[in-house]
C-alpha cells in the first residue's frame, strides 16, 4: 500500500513567532530522527508530528539509476531537448532571501508544471510517461514520508531530467505549527530529498498553505531554502473536479511565467496532463522545470 494523498494546501491559522535555530543542528536532528522512521500508510498525514526514532541517517548520495527499476524513468525520447542545466541567475534567485516564488518571467514561452508529491506510484509513473511523450519537464516537491516508501520514483524524477523538491516530512499544516514543529518538517523533508538526489536542492514548497509565513520561512532557511516556491495557478484538480474541470481552468488562468499547482496522486489530474501539455503547446508555451523557468 502507498501512503494516501495528504490534504491540499490551503490558508489557515498564523502561529507564534519561532526562536532561531541553526541549519547543522536541525539537519543533525533531522538525520537521527530519520533512521528507522516509517510511513504512516493508507492514512492521512498525522496531526502530530511522527515519534523521533532511534538510528542513522543513510548515506546520502544519490543511488544510480538502475535499469528495470520499478518506478523507474524510461529514457528520454529521440528528438526532445534535454533540460538546460541550472543557470548562475537560477541560483542566485532561489539562493538569495526574498518573498515567495509565484511566477517567473513573462518574457519566455516558458511554465513550470509542479506537482505536490505523493499518493499511488502508478499514477507518478504514468505523469512521468505522459511528459516524456510531449518533451515537457515537470517539478516534482515530495512529500518526505512519500518519498521515503518510494526512493525509486524521486530518482525517476531525476532520471527524467525533472526538478525534485521539498514538500515537508508528513505534509502538516504548517501555519497551524509551532517554530520547532516547522523545523523538524522542512528538516526531515529536506534530508529525504538529500538522499535521492545527492543534496537537498534549493527548492522548498510549505504544506498546507498557498503561501509562507515568518515561521516557516525561518524554517525553511535553518535548512537552507531561501525562498519559498508559491504558484499563480491553482485549478483546485485537489477536489477531484473532474478531468475536463482540471484541464480548462489550467489552461484558462495559465501565461507566459506561470507556475502551475497539481497534484500527483490524483486520476483526474493525471488524465487532464496531456490535455493540458497540447494546449500549451498551442499557444506556444513550452513546459520546463522551475530552475528552467527562473534561468
Amino acid at each position: 500500500m502507498t501512503p494516501q494523498e495528504p490534504a491540499a494546501d490551503r490558508p489557515d491559522v498564523v502561529p507564534a513567532s519561532r526562536r532561531g535555530t541553526s541549519r547543522r543542528a536541525v539537519l543533525a536532528a533531522a538525520a537521527g530522527a530519520l533512521g528507522t522512521a516509517g510511513v504512516a500508510a493508507c492514512s492521512p498525514a498525522p496531526e502530530t508530528p511522527p515519534p523521533a526514532a532511534q538510528g542513522t541517517l543513510r548515506a546520502t548520495h544519490a543511488p544510480t539509476p538502475t535499469s528495470g527499476v520499478p518506478g523507474s524513468a524510461p529514457p528520454v525520447a529521440t528528438g526532445s531537448s534535454p533540460a538546460r542545466t541550472t543557470s548562475t541567475e537560477a541560483d542566485t534567485v532561489l539562493g538569495s532571501v526574498g518573498p515567495d516564488i509565484r511566477s517567473g518571467s513573462s518574457g519566455r514561452h516558458e511554465v513550470a508544471l509542479t506537482f505536490h508529491g505523493a499518493g499511488p506510484a502508478s499514477l507518478t509513473a504514468t505523469v512521468l510517461d505522459i511528459a516524456r511523450a510531449h518533451g515537457a519537464r515537470v517539478t516534482v516537491f515530495a512529500v518526505g514520508q512519500w518519498l521515503h516508501a518510494n526512493p525509486a520514483l524521486g530518482r525517476a524524477v531525476l532520471a527524467g531530467g525533472h526538478d525534485l523538491g521539498n514538500h515537508t516530512w508528513s505534509h502538516r499544516p504548517m501555519r497551524r505549527l509551532t517554530a520547532a514543529e516547522a523545523d523538524a518538517e522542512v528538516s526531515r523533508g529536506a534530508a529525504e530529498v538529500a538522499l535521492v538526489r545527492g543534496s537537498a536542492g534549493l527548492l522548498f514548497r510549505p504544506s498546507g498553505t498557498p503561501t509562507s509565513t515568518a515561521v516557516i520561512r525561518a524554517a525553511a532557511r535553518a535548512s537552507g531554502y531561501a525562498r519559498c516556491i508559491s504558484y499563480d495557478v491553482d485549478p483546485q484538480d485537489y477536489l477531484d473536479p473532474g478531468t475536463t474541470a482540471v484541464r480548462e481552468r489550467t489552461l484558462a488562468d495559465v501565461r507566459a511565467g506561470s507556475i502551475v499547482s497539481l497534484h500527483l496522486g490524483h486520476a483526474g489530474t493525471v488524465a487532464a496532463l496531456p490535455g493540458i501539455l497540447a494546449g500549451l503547446r498551442a499557444r506556444g508555451l513550452r513546459a520546463v522545470t522551475v530552475n528552467e523557468l527562473l534561468a
